[in-house]
């Protein structure tokens, strides 16, 4: 009876230290840590690093609703911008003043000395953004000077790399999806297996290239280097 006994209190206590062990063995993990981003600096030196021709976006007293801005510069006192949201400027005309903006920023900000730029139609000079020898702008009509008491934020535009799952991937996988096409195209082709190639390559080619440019597209995101506190 004795010997009964013990037996049942060793089998009894085994069974309830199972769920207890299997409970230890398949608990999930805590999930990351999540640590909160450092807040944005009220440094005012952060927005004179903007690199020029920077797309960022700034709020200030008089910019509402003013989305297409472009850093120019910015002194211990004023920031000035390029604003382009509201332009009868050309695609190609814009594209050349948001250049022109980075590697020339003083013709928006204080021009010293007369100059002139040109690409191709497109001219621009102090007097103001010309298009086929026809005067589209005034200078002053696309950049904006504000003091720097009235910025509330400064945010600029950066472009992260996309990575997506196994980036090396999907040109094989597109080298991969042909070689069911290369058994049924080469399968009795005879003479004829330089059509069957060359339609093989027509349906493979756009897949490896979509893949390529897939795996090499950037991302656009914002970054707030400026806050007031």
């Amino acid at each position: 009876m004795r010997h009964a006994l013990s037996l049942t209190l060793a089998v009894a206590l085994l069974s309830s230290s199972f769920p207890v062990q299997a409970q230890r063995r398949y608990l999930q993990p805590p999930p990351p840590q999540q640590y909160a981003p450092p807040p944005p600096s009220s440094d005012w030196t952060h927005v004179a690093a903007i690199a020029p021709g920077t797309k960022v976006v700034v709020s200030a007293v008089g910019l509402a609703g003013q989305d297409d801005q472009y850093f120019v510069s910015a002194t211990d006192r004023e920031l000035t911008l390029l604003l382009l949201f509201d332009t009868s400027l050309s695609r190609r005309a814009r594209a050349f003043v948001i250049k022109l903006a980075g590697t020339h920023p003083e013709m928006f900000a204080s021009p010293t000395r007369w100059a002139e730029y040109r690409d191709g139609p497109v001219r621009v000079n102090p007097d103001g953004v010309f298009m086929r020898g026809r005067k589209v702008a005034d200078l002053s009509e696309i950049t904006k000077v504000i003091n720097a008491g009235d910025v509330a934020e400064v945010a600029r535009h950066v472009r992260t790399p996309h990575h997506p799952a196994n980036v090396g991937a999907p040109p094989a996988e597109g080298i991969a999806a042909l070689v069911p096409f290369l058994g049924l195209g080469f399968l009795g082709c005879h003479s004829e297996c330089g059509r069957a190639a060359v339609a093989i390559a027509a349906v493979g080619g756009p897949i490896i290239v979509a893949s390529v440019i897939a795996a090499r597209r950037a991302n656009d995101t914002t970054e707030v280097v400026y806050r007031v506190r």
